[in-house]
C-alpha cells in the first residue's frame, strides 16, 4: 500500500474512533484492508504529527500535535508530562527524562517544537529522552520548568 493512501486511512480511523495503542490502529487499518506493519504505524503516527495523550475519562487516545501557538505547545507539553512522565534528572549540561513505555518520542517532538533556546536538541528512545542543554548555567532553569509540570499531577 502506498504511503499516501494509508497515511489516510489512518487520519480517519483516528478522526472516526477512540485508539488507545497502536495495536488497536493496526488492527483497524488491517479491518480496513490496509495492510501494514506496527513499525511503519509508529512510523506514520511520528511523521504526521499524532501524540498519545489521556483523555478526562481516564483512557488514551491519538490527537494531532497542535502547532497553532506557543501557548497551545506549552499545555501539550504539560498534559503530555501529567500523562506520561516519571522521572528527571541531570548532569552537567544533559537532562534525562523518563517516561512511560512508548511515550518519550511523542514528548520529545513537543519539547522540540517549543523551540527554546536554552535547549540545542533532543534524542528520544522508547521510554527516555535525552535533553542537550545551551550549556550547565541554564541546567536549574530547565529543571524548574520541568519540574513544575510534574508538580502538578
Amino acid at each position: 500500500m502506498q504511503k499516501l493512501s494509508r497515511q489516510k486511512c489512518l487520519k480517519e480511523i483516528i478522526d472516526s474512533r477512540e485508539a488507545a495503542d497502536q495495536h488497536d490502529l493496526l488492527q483497524a487499518l488491517h479491518e480496513a484492508g490496509c495492510e501494514t506493519t506496527q513499525a511503519t504505524v509508529s512510523r506514520d503516527l511520528q511523521e504526521m504529527g499524532y501524540v498519545k495523550v489521556r483523555l478526562e475519562t481516564g483512557q488514551y487516545a491519538y490527537r494531532i500535535l497542535d502547532r497553532s501557538s506557543r501557548a497551545a505547545m506549552e499545555r501539550q507539553l504539560e498534559l503530555l508530562f501529567r500523562n506520561f512522565v516519571t522521572d528527571l534528572r541531570a548532569s552537567g549540561n544533559l537532562l534525562i527524562v523518563k517516561t512511560t513505555p512508548g511515550n518519550a518520542n511523542g514528548v520529545a517532538r513537543v519539547i522540540d517544537s517549543l523551540r527554546r533556546e536554552d535547549i540545542l536538541g533532543t534524542v528520544a528512545g522508547d521510554d527516555t529522552i535525552l535533553i542537550v542543554l545551551e550549556d550547565d548555567a541554564v541546567k536549574a532553569r530547565v529543571i524548574d520548568d520541568f519540574r513544575s509540570l510534574l508538580d502538578e499531577q
